[in-house]
């Protein structure tokens, strides 16, 4: 079920104060808010460390290194999105080396219309990513009971003589009459025979 956009934080890396000011001012109503700033790669890799921010704009260059090198890392590194601001007649070569990383590049100067479809843009994809996340995190979890019902499987046949079926009916029942997961079942089945 689709519910309402919610607001998501905007990290500004920018050498250019101005830029910094328009991000600010332009941002679209109650969408999207400025969550903190960086003037310099440096100070950005130091800030972004703990970010929960939803996008990440890069005014390249900045004053200390181009940006290009710390757009890649944030992007790999960060569950953000990255929109990387360039200058228009550089869009085309930027696009060429900072898309295939999963990189927005967008070029100025560029009307609000613009600017506010690049951050709908990387705040959906950021969006797509944290389900993503969400259901790698659920099949991780899945898999490790997985291995923590076999492994008690394995131990009922070794201890019991248990066939594989048996062993699998053993601790589905175990689990049904104490009201319990198949998982914690399994972990009493394994506490109780590879202990001894």
């Amino acid at each position: 079920m689709l519910t309402r956009f919610e607001q998501k934080e905007v990290f500004v890396i920018s050498s250019n104060e101005n830029f910094y000011r328009y991000v600010r001012e332009n941002l679209p109503d109650g969408d999207f808010t400025v969550s903190g700033c960086a003037d310099s790669c440096t100070e950005a890799r130091q800030k972004m460390m703990d970010t929960r921010s939803a996008v990440i704009l890069i005014n390249i260059p900045l004053a200390d290194e181009s940006g290009t090198e710390l757009a890649g890392d944030l992007a790999e590194n960060t569950a953000a999105s990255v929109i990387a601001v360039v200058k228009n007649d550089q869009e085309t070569e930027f696009r060429q080396s900072l898309e295939p990383a999963g990189i927005f590049v967008l070029g100025r100067p560029f009307p609000h219309s613009s600017f506010h479809q690049a951050l709908y843009d990387a705040a959906s994809a950021y969006a797509r990513m944290q389900i993503m996340s969400q259901e790698n995190q659920r099949l991780q979890i899945k898999l490790i009971d997985l291995r923590i019902v076999n492994r008690a499987k394995y131990a009922l046949i070794q201890y019991l003589g248990m066939t594989e079926e048996q062993a699998h009916k053993y601790i589905e029942q175990q689990a049904m009459n104490q009201r319990i997961s198949k998982r914690k079942a399994a972990e009493n089945i394994i506490k109780t025979y590879e202990n001894h």
